[in-house]
């Protein structure tokens, strides 16, 4: 199986949920602390920057737009069903894609102040919708890909590694460089993007099995 049993995710799941309702909490109340900290650290990361750190920056601010990661999302789905993993395409999907009603009935109960020099085309979101959908991608990538590489693939897997690490702290810098969203919506994704696949791992190590004796799914690799 793809997931293997962890006593330590329970525990984790409960520990990032709680951190992050904490965060929403301090929010919510709009405690003055945590919004200095928020404005101070957004306008910092956020100023006017030169124009290589923009090229650099720009690749991930675009391929981070939920419209394209969406379209890599079903490309990839589409891919594993085709290859006889259809129970892990399944949780693929539905891990990723609850991510957006998850995100709007969020932005919905949170009231966040749209922040200055944010593009008309770029919906405001709580927490960022770009950097949960880039985790959550990066996610299954590691699970999924990364065990692939066998002993003597060691450098080719750790620079894997390294780049999509790399890779998500562009998005979290870009998103907020670009004034998509602010260092706490970034945080706050983050939280919330571990504790969600957590527990969604969790659940297909429990209901895998079951899925595997449907017809649709038999002869699925789990």
């Amino acid at each position: 199986m793809i997931v293997d049993r962890d006593r330590a995710r329970k525990p984790l799941i409960f520990i990032f949920a709680f951190l992050f309702l904490i965060v929403v909490l301090l929010m919510w109340r709009s405690s003055f602390m945590i919004n200095l900290f928020d404005d101070f650290a957004t306008r910092f990361l956020s100023q006017p920057h030169s124009f290589i750190w923009h090229v650099i920056l720009w690749p991930a601010a675009y391929l981070s737009r939920p419209l394209i990661i969406v379209l890599f999302i079903l490309a990839i789905a589409f891919y594993m069903w085709g290859s006889n993993f259809k129970i892990p395409a399944l949780w693929f999907l539905l891990t990723t894609l609850t991510a957006f009603p998850i995100d709007a009935l969020l932005t919905l109960l949170i009231h966040r102040p749209a922040l200055a020099g944010r593009p008309v085309s770029i919906g405001k979101t709580f927490p960022s919708l770009p950097v949960l959908l880039t985790f959550l991608l990066l996610q299954f990538f590691f699970v999924l890909l990364v065990p692939e590489f066998n002993k003597k693939a060691r450098k080719a897997k750790n620079r894997t590694i390294t780049f999509m690490i790399f890779w998500l702290l562009l998005v979290c810098l870009s998103v907020i460089a670009f004034h998509y969203n602010s260092v706490l919506d970034v945080v706050s994704a983050l939280l919330l993007g571990y504790a969600w696949f957590l527990f969604s791992e969790e659940v297909y190590f429990e209901y895998a099995g079951l899925f595997s004796r449907l017809k649709t799914f038999r002869g699925s690799w789990i």
